[in-house]
C-alpha cells in the first residue's frame, strides 16, 4: 500500500518537533485534545470520531503517534475577519414524532439547544456521528404517550434532567472514564405518561478512525487498533447468533416451532429483560478470558430458549437480553425454560454457576426499525432491575393475561418500586422451581 500523503504544514510541525521517537509529556496530549475539541465544533468530527482520537492521543508515547493522531486535520489557525467561512449543513433544532416515528441518525449536525417531541409515537435520536456547534448540548425532550431514546457516545459527560408524571426516565451509560475535553450533553426530560431513555452505546466508528490516519509513516508504527477484542466479540456473536436461527434441524429438516411466526409491528407485545447476576464480579475473579467463556455459555442458552418459545431478540449488550414475544405466556414459558436450564448447568472448566435475573411486562410499544420503544419497555427493564438473582419478576398485567390457563403460578404480590418510575408497580414472582 502506497504511503498516505503527509502535507507539508504536518511535515514542518514533525521537524520542528524532532524526531518522531521522542516522547511527548502530557502537556502535548492535552494541547492535541484541545486541538482535536476544536475540529469537532468546526464539524470536521463527530462525536465518536473525537472520542476514537482522544483515545490514541492519550495514549500516546511518541511525537509520532501524536503527529499521527492529527494528520489529516488541517492546521487550525484563527481565520481573517473578512474571509468568508465555508457553508455547514444547518443544524438540526427539532425532532418531532406525532403518531409516527421519527430517526435521526448518521451523520447531522445537532444545534446547541435542541428539541425532540413524541406523542403516541417514537423518537429516536443517535448523537454518536452528530456534529455539534460549542461545547455543550442542550436537548430538551418531551415525551406524551410515547417514547424517546437518546444514544450518546460512550465516554460524554451526560446529565439528564427534568419530571415525570406517570411516565418514566431512564439514563443508562457505561461505566466508563470520562473522554477528556468531550462536550457536556443536557438533557431536560419530561415524560407524561411516556418514556424518555438515554443510554451510551460503542462507537460505530471505532476503528474507522483509525483506519482513516495514514497506513504508514516512515519510522511510525501503525496506530493500534482499539476496537479489536469488541470486533472480534461482535462476529463470533452474529455467527452463533445466524446459526442458531438458520440451521437448527431435527431429523433434516427445518425444527417446526413458534420461532417461525412473525411478531407484531406497533401494538401489545410482552417484553422480557434478563441479565446475569454480578457479571463484573465474575469478570474480576475468573479473569477476562474464563468470564468471556461463562458469558458465550449464558448468549446461548438464552438464544435457544428464545427461539423454541417465539421470542425475538431486540438487542444484547453485554450479559443484558432484550427479548420481545407475541403473547405473555410465550414470555413466561421462555423465562422458565432460561432459569431451569442455568439451575442446573454448571460450566466444565469453571466451578461458576451462572444465575440470572428477569423482568417481564405487556403493554403497547412502538417499533422502530428492529427496535421498540416506550413506556413498556422502561417497565420491563425496571423489573428486571428489581429483580433478585434466579428470580422472574412479572407485572400484574402479563399475570393476569395467562391466569385463566392454569399453567403458571405466581408468588410474593407486592407493590414494587421502579427506578425512575413516579408510581409503583404491582408485580409477582413466577414461581419456575419444580
Amino acid at each position: 500500500m502506497a504511503d498516505f500523503p503527509v502535507p507539508e504544514e504536518q511535515r514542518q510541525t514533525i521537524r520542528g518537533g524532532g524526531a518522531l521517537s521522542e516522547r511527548v509529556a502530557d502537556a502535548d496530549r492535552d494541547r492535541t485534545v484541545t486541538l482535536l475539541r476544536e475540529h469537532v465544533v468546526e464539524g470536521r468530527l463527530t462525536l465518536d470520531e473525537f472520542s476514537e482520537r482522544v483515545g490514541l492521543a492519550l495514549e500516546a508515547k511518541t511525537r509520532g503517534e501524536l503527529e499521527a493522531v492529527m494528520v489529516d486535520l488541517p492546521v487550525t489557525q484563527p481565520p481573517p475577519t473578512a474571509e468568508i467561512q465555508p457553508a455547514r449543513s444547518r443544524a438540526r433544532r427539532w425532532h418531532i414524532a406525532i403518531m409516527s416515528g421519527h430517526s435521526t441518525k448518521g451523520r447531522w449536525r445537532i444545534g446547541r439547544k435542541t428539541n425532540a417531541v413524541a406523542v403516541m409515537g417514537g423518537c429516536d435520536m443517535d448523537l454518536r456521528r452528530a456534529e455539534i456547534e460549542g461545547p455543550e448540548v442542550d436537548i430538551t425532550a418531551v415525551a406524551f404517550w410515547g417514547g424517546i431514546q437518546i444514544i450518546v457516545p460512550e465516554g460524554f459527560d451526560v446529565e439528564l434532567r427534568g419530571l415525570s408524571i406517570m411516565g418514566g426516565r431512564s439514563l443508562r451509560l457505561r461505566d466508563v472514564p470520562i473522554v477528556r475535553g468531550a462536550p457536556r450533553i443536557v438533557i431536560r426530560g419530561f415524560a407524561i405518561m411516556g418514556g424518555i431513555e438515554v443510554k451510551s452505546r460503542p462507537n460505530r466508528s471505532a476503528g474507522r478512525a483509525t483506519r482513516s490516519l495514514p497506513p504508514r509513516i516512515p519510522g511510525l508504527p501503525p496506530p493500534p487498533d482499539m476496537a479489536a477484542l469488541g470486533r472480534d466479540l461482535r462476529r463470533e456473536l452474529r455467527e452463533q447468533r445466524h446459526a442458531e436461527r438458520h440451521h437448527h434441524h431435527h431429523g433434516g429438516l427445518p425444527e417446526p416451532g413458534p420461532a417461525a411466526e412473525a411478531q407484531p409491528a406497533d401494538g401489545t407485545v410482552t417484553i422480557l429483560f434478563c441479565d446475569m447476576v454480578d457479571y463484573a464480579g465474575m469478570t474480576e475473579r475468573l479473569g477476562d478470558q474464563a468470564s468471556r467463556r461463562v458469558l458465550h455459555e449464558h448468549h446461548r442458552i438464552v438464544r435457544e430458549a428464545l427461539t423454541r418459545n417465539g421470542g425475538r431478540e431486540i438487542s444484547v449488550q453485554g450479559d443484558g437480553f432484550m427479548i420481545a414475544f407475541g403473547g405473555a405466556a410465550r414470555a413466561l414459558r421462555c423465562a422458565i425454560e432460561i432459569q431451569r436450564t442455568l439451575a442446573s448447568f454448571v460450566p466444565t472448566d469453571i466451578a461458576e454457576p451462572i444465575a440470572v435475573h428477569i423482568g417481564i411486562h405487556t403493554g403497547d410499544a412502538v417499533a422502530e426499525g428492529d427496535d421498540y420503544l416506550g413506556h413498556t419497555v422502561i417497565v420491563a427493564s425496571r423489573l428486571a432491575d428489581a429483580a433478585g438473582p434466579g428470580e422472574i419478576l412479572v407485572s400484574s398485567l402479563s399475570e393476569q393475561l395467562v391466569q385463566g390457563s392454569g399453567e403458571f403460578d405466581f408468588d410474593g404480590h407486592r407493590e414494587t418500586n421502579l427506578k425512575g418510575l413516579a408510581r409503583p408497580q404491582p408485580s409477582a414472582t413466577l414461581i419456575w422451581a419444580g
